[in-house]
């Protein structure tokens, strides 16, 4: 009997631990307002849902997922981005977690994270029921989210990568972040797994991925400018 009573408590720690952290899937929803679009211009409106297997120089479409059970804004901002903006999540970490990376696929706006490889651990490891474990915030617990979308051509796979490119000029390229959503987290048990995009509450609707200027924004030609300025002074010092 108390060979009964120890494995069924051994069965139960293990079962607690495997569902310990909150799960999410991953995927746009199905309707043209959730989904992912683009401009053709410069600040322009959507001209078009992203598709196919391969986008503009090739490239694909990329969607990083951030979570957070403390942060309801990203520096002051909770709405939408797209283009230029000193809001996006990638440069006001604090608080914020990358969960996984998804791409595009053949159908229009829709989001992949299989397509990605899941072969990084910044990118996020899919779970056998194709959800992805968010760190750091357990099952059946409210999680914050936002996405951030950005075509890889000349930017890059990753978010370091987008980072870099979006802190040197962000030029010439298509970027932009949903609104803060909030979702309760699957457990694996008796909490359903959520997925962040669609119209219900909580969740959000597509997102707009604008094309930045072909050259830097003239608040980065300033900071390079004062850059410049600051090695001259140093060499003279010298």
């Amino acid at each position: 009997m108390k060979k009964l009573i120890v494995t069924t408590i051994a069965l139960s720690v293990i079962a607690t631990s495997a569902f310990s952290q909150g799960l999410v899937n991953y995927s746009a929803g199905t309707s043209a307002a959730t989904r992912m679009s683009t401009n053709s211009v410069v600040g322009g409106a959507a001209t078009g849902l992203v598709n196919g297997t391969a986008a503009s120089g090739g490239g694909l479409y990329y969607f990083a997922l951030f979570a957070s059970s403390t942060q309801t804004t990203i520096n002051g901002s909770t709405t939408a981005l797209s283009g230029i903006s000193p809001n996006y999540v990638f440069n006001n970490m604090a608080g914020w977690t990358l969960v996984g990376i998804g791409t595009n696929n053949t159908n229009p706006g829709r989001i992949s994270p299989a397509t990605q490889g899941n072969t990084s651990a910044n990118q996020g490891a899919l779970n056998a029921d194709s959800s992805l474990t968010v760190s750091g915030i357990a099952g059946a617990a409210a999680a914050n989210t936002v996405s951030v979308g950005w075509l890889s051509t000349g930017i890059g796979t990753t978010v370091a990568a987008l980072t870099t490119w979006y802190n040197a000029g962000a030029v010439g390229g298509w970027i932009g972040q949903s609104a803060i959503g909030n979702v309760t987290l699957g457990d694996g048990v008796s909490t359903s797994t959520p997925n962040p995009w669609g119209s219900s509450t909580g969740q959000v609707g597509g997102l707009l991925l604008g094309l930045t200027p072909s050259v830097p924004e003239p608040g980065t030609l300033a900071l390079a400018a004062l850059g410049v300025g600051s090695l001259l002074a140093l060499r003279r010092k010298k």
